[in-house]
């Protein structure tokens, strides 16, 4: 029978319309749910999203991270931003004709670079083999010999890890 993973309770369960555990009706369903051997790790928006969750005030505000005047760049755009058109790699005129009441912030990549170190430390207690891509993301290996618990399935290993993430360091991730 499929399986599908729980987001709330993040256990595999039987194939159903809703998690028979807690009832939620937020439920990840894939043929391959139980036989993921890779996993492509990647922090959501990483820059914006560490400075929305230093500074509270830019919760509901489209935030822009590069340099502001001259030939600047965006170096990422939240998602707020990006709804309006903003995206990296844009020159940050451009940026701001799109999305004129965005909030620019200069990066700050000695904290990115600590908040990068957090995350990989969580990925090492997950698995003892990934490979770094940047700065927020890598790609773990989930195979049984690898990972630190080969008991649990490695679609349940990803949701804790997801969740360990956005609970102990505050930015979310995408799997």
């Amino acid at each position: 029978m499929p399986e599908m993973l729980c987001r709330t309770c993040r256990r595999l369960t039987p194939a159903a319309p809703n998690c028979p555990r807690c009832g939620c009706a937020a439920v990840v369903r894939h043929r391959e749910l139980a036989a993921l051997n890779i996993a492509h790790v990647d922090c959501d928006a990483f820059y914006a999203s560490v400075e929305k969750r230093d500074d509270p005030t830019l919760e509901d505000r489209a935030l822009i991270i590069g340099h502001a005047g001259g030939r600047g760049v965006v170096t990422t755009a939240c998602y707020l931003a990006r709804q309006s058109g903003a995206r990296s790699a844009m020159p940050m005129f451009k940026a701001l004709e799109l999305c004129p009441d965005a909030v620019v912030m200069p990066p700050d990549m000695a904290k990115y670079k600590r908040v990068g170190n957090e995350i990989r430390a969580l990925f090492v207690k997950a698995t003892n083999n990934y490979e770094p891509v940047s700065i927020d993301e890598a790609y773990l290996d989930l195979r049984p010999e690898h990972v630190a618990n080969d008991e649990v399935q490695p679609a349940v290993l990803l949701a804790r890890l997801a969740h360990d993430v956005r609970s102990e360091v505050g930015v979310t991730v995408s799997i």
